[in-house]
């Protein structure tokens, strides 16, 4: 029987830690999470709970902050081993060379990789051949084969929000964070799922990436909360898309208002949504969507993000989210290789004319998990001496002349969108050196945005934000302070 503690940065619930917690706790094992900043004295905390095993949920650019903890935390138990899970470790093994802090890492679904492990060190058997994970071998990091990806997501046991709502922030917040499916119908060269696809399954019969749990399994799943947890106003749905499975929304529709009846918002693919999908969703009781648009380029959607569609769909669908009175948030990029700042002003006028009640501007990073962000390193596009932390909303590290204007026009996109004459004053606005008025900028239009188009709550957004100043972040593992804007909560978790 072993004692895992998984440690968290951010103030943020994560999907992944509540099944790896559940799965544990089936198993006989341990656990618990604690939050950086909801704990008086971090160190304290994780130390007097005595764990055997650390477990860390990584990001690129946010995998180092715990590395000094963790030193001392091993000159004070000896026999502490730790484990680095996430999208970081899953496609790069550099943590591994700090051996004096990662002893072994996961890719991919870490659900029963983590089971092996725990028990693995638990008797003080090699851990070198167990699928799924990272190991240091002579030296050299080496990664096992993964295992098949998990196919039927009924067959878990509801995750673990206990390890979350223990902190009365998170269980005193009007909307609940959940999530009923695995994967994406789309391989977007910026996202690193498609190369998840090609990694994570095999191709054999019968297997699939994409993945959703039964409409009676979320139902059940939902109540078991809110016996405990009575007070949630709201449910955010954070998966890629809630209409990842045909006929899902149509079940979904009919059984989620008799049994559960909480409003919601949610993801959607737009590509794959029909009108009777809107109808449904609407009866289920959604009251905001997001989806990603991108870029206001065709070109750019289709020929580099491989976002699959058209300008033809991009205006449909606005349209009739509108009729059916949903309101509807777009995603967007600013800086990718493949945009000219002309395209940026050109996605600008596209969210002009559909209409959306947000915009969720974020600017391009080049992550090594993804494609896109593969090219860009091999072809020398990154600027890799910048270190920029972890944060997708704040600068770029693209080698671009027009870098300035970039990072400028996503501060003030939003003034090109909703303001009369917006564009031409941005146009004028991107030459002046940056400022905390642009910065300011941004923050205002999403804060509203989020909280009250999305019904998050300004009051909620504001006081997560100030729980997650100052936090340590970089992967110099330097504390540095995060800005308010980097720390607002978007519904979405990082899938890079």
């Amino acid at each position: 029987m072993a004692r895992v503690a998984f440690i968290v940065t951010t103030c943020h619930e994560f999907e992944g830690i509540k099944v790896l917690s559940s799965i544990l706790k089936k198993h006989g094992h341990h656990a618990d999470c604690f939050l950086h900043s909801e704990e008086k004295d971090f160190h304290k905390a994780v130390l007097d709970w005595q764990p055997d095993v650390v477990g860390i949920y990584a990001t690129t650019g946010q995998e180092a902050w715990p590395y000094e903890y963790i030193r001392r935390w091993k000159k004070e138990l000896k026999h502490l081993k730790v484990v680095m899970g996430g999208p970081h470790p899953s496609h790069d093994l550099e943590p591994l060379l700090h051996e004096d802090v990662v002893d072994a890492t996961v890719k991919g679904e870490a659900e029963y990789a983590v089971i092996d492990l725990v028990e693995a060190w638990a008797a003080g058997r090699p851990i070198d051949d167990i699928p799924n994970v990272g190991v240091l071998k002579d030296g050299k990091p080496v990664q096992n084969p993964i295992r098949p990806v998990i196919q039927d997501l009924d067959s878990l046991p509801f995750p673990d929000v206990d390890v979350f709502y223990k902190y009365p922030f998170l269980r005193a917040k009007r909307v609940m964070q959940v999530h009923v499916s695995r994967g994406c119908q789309n391989s977007c060269t910026y996202c690193s799922v498609g190369l998840m696809k090609k990694d994570w399954v095999s191709g054999r019969r019968g297997e699939k990436f994409n993945r959703q749990k039964s409409v009676d399994y979320v139902c059940e799943e939902m109540n078991d909360i809110l016996a405990r947890y009575p007070d949630f106003k709201m449910v955010n749905f954070g998966d890629a898309a809630l209409n990842m499975t045909r006929g899902w929304i149509e079940e979904f529709a009919e059984k989620w208002p008799k049994r559960v009846g909480l409003p919601f918002a949610c993801n959607i693919n737009i590509n794959y949504l029909k009108e009777s999908d809107i109808v449904a969703l609407k009866k289920a009781g959604c009251v905001s969507v997001q989806f990603g648009l991108e870029s206001g380029s065709e070109k750019v959607r289709l020929e580099v993000y491989k976002k699959g569609y058209t300008d033809d769909i991009v205006y449909t669908i606005p349209r009739l989210l509108r009729k059916h009175k949903i309101t509807y948030r777009t995603n967007n990029i600013m800086g990718s290789p493949a945009e000219t700042l002309e395209d940026m002003f050109e996605t600008a006028r596209v969210n002009k004319r559909i209409k959306p009640n947000g915009c969720t501007v974020l600017i391009y990073r080049p992550f090594r998990s993804t494609v896109l962000g593969q090219q860009d390193f091999q072809l020398g596009r990154v600027d890799e001496q910048k270190d920029i932390g972890p944060s997708i909303q704040n600068d770029s590290m693209m080698k671009r002349e027009d870098v300035r204007e970039v990072v400028n026009l996503q501060k003030l996109f939003n003034v090109a969108v909703y303001m009369p004459g917006g564009e031409a004053l941005v146009r004028q606005l991107i030459r002046l050196p940056r400022n905390k008025a642009f910065d300011f900028t941004l923050l205002s239009f999403l804060w509203y945005q989020h909280a009250v188009v999305s019904g998050y709550g300004m009051l909620d957004d504001f006081k997560l934000g100030l729980k997650n100043v100052g936090q340590i972040f970089g992967k110099s593992g330097v504390q540095k302070r995060r800005s308010f804007l980097d720390t607002i909560e978007t519904g979405n978790e990082a899938s890079f």
